[in-house]
């Protein structure tokens, strides 16, 4: 099994790390953990590693593999919610984990954020949004 857990490291992003080793875990489900965000013309994949978004997601799956989870963490550049469905395909994941609520602002119709909201209604693999607390 294969999971694609989003972060975009706000306070959500620690539950959704929390829910995503309880489903790898009792699972035994691969995990990529994926930071996405918006293209920036000045960045190229060789400046990634300085990043401190980029940093952090390393950070994040490194404290997944101490767990015992079987973690690759994936930084990509695009529009986000796009990027991360047409990764979470490539991929072939069986499971998407986003946040309810994040960077993205909240939309009244669901609420959850704008790029949570993106992944539920346009994802073809199962979505597991995981709550504010």
């Amino acid at each position: 099994m294969k999971i694609v857990a989003t972060v975009d490291f706000s306070t959500t992003s620690e539950n959704i790390l929390k829910v995503t080793k309880t489903y790898a875990t009792k699972m035994d489900a691969e995990v990529f953990l994926i930071h996405a965000e918006p293209s920036q013309a000045d960045l190229s994949e060789a400046d990634y590693d300085t990043k401190p978004e980029f940093i952090r997601l390393k950070k994040d799956a490194r404290a997944l593999e101490r767990a015992g989870v079987k973690v690759t963490s994936v930084f990509l550049q695009g529009p986000v919610c796009e990027t991360i469905l047409a990764e979470a395909l490539r991929l072939q994941a069986d499971l998407i984990i986003t946040g309810a609520h994040g960077h993205g602002g909240a939309s009244c119709k669901l609420h959850v954020g704008h790029i949570s909201e993106c992944i539920l209604l346009r994802s073809q693999i199962p979505v597991l949004v995981v709550p504010v607390r």
